[in-house]
């Protein structure tokens, strides 16, 4: 491990090639997002995740133990069915922030309108014409959790994953997702956003689209582009 040479440094846990310098802090939400854009980091997606997981096999092991945040994210609306935006909308420490307000209060974070999860679903119609690796917004397919696997669902598995979807699987298997409680979904009005945790692969991956816990110090990964390797 790298130590931090600068007051908003991170320390690098690992260089993955093909990808850049991970670093990793365990605090509340708004403040990671914080900390990593301080130390020139963004938080890292699902795809670079599992990429990170995979090159360090046998030798870092990232991800084998513990999950992260990431910068990907569900939506949802009263009766509709679960969106996953590979890019939440949770972008910034100061939309971070609202939830992290919510999940104190022992609640999700809803916005006053629907218009955020239409939009999304119109993204959504419009990338059923692209590969599915290539779409930035899915519905998925059910209100309660289920498996996407390569027997079913296979689309979702890569529209997560994208290039790496396939070498994951080969490696973890299916993957559960768990997206809100229906019951509670319709309990509101307006657009709920959450962000993806990824578990980790010890045991078997899991995809929590219900996360309530952004106020807690739990883990994020972050990705520091180094000059050379994928920067996108």
């Amino acid at each position: 491990m790298r130590e931090p040479t600068m007051e908003n440094e991170l320390p690098v846990i690992v260089r993955v090639p093909g990808l850049g310098d991970i670093v990793e802090l365990t605090c509340e939400f708004s403040t990671q997002l914080q900390r990593l854009h301080d130390s020139g980091a963004r938080l890292i997606d699902a795809r670079d995740e599992a990429y990170a997981r995979l090159q360090t096999l046998g030798k870092e092991n990232i991800g084998q133990v513990l999950g992260t945040r990431t910068s990907a994210g569900f939506e949802y609306a009263k009766g509709q069915l679960p969106l996953f935006r590979v890019r939440s909308r949770v972008d910034s420490p100061a939309v971070a922030r609202r939830l992290v307000e919510a999940n104190t209060a022992r609640r999700y974070y809803s916005t006053d309108t629907t218009a955020e999860y239409e939009e999304s679903a119109l993204e959504a119609a419009i990338d059923l014409d692209k590969p599915p690796a290539e779409g930035s917004v899915v519905i998925l397919p059910s209100r309660d959790p289920f498996i996407i696997s390569d027997k079913k669902h296979w689309d979702i598995y890569e529209a997560v994953l994208k290039d790496q979807a396939r070498p994951y699987f080969e490696y973890n298997g299916p993957i559960p997702v768990y997206p809100i409680c229906k019951e509670e979904v319709d309990s509101q009005n307006g657009t709920i956003l959450t962000v993806l945790w990824f578990r980790s692969a010890e045991g078997a991956s899991i995809l929590y689209g219900y996360s309530r816990n952004l106020n807690h110090d739990d883990r994020a990964r972050g990705v520091i582009p180094v000059q050379g390797l994928r920067q996108d």
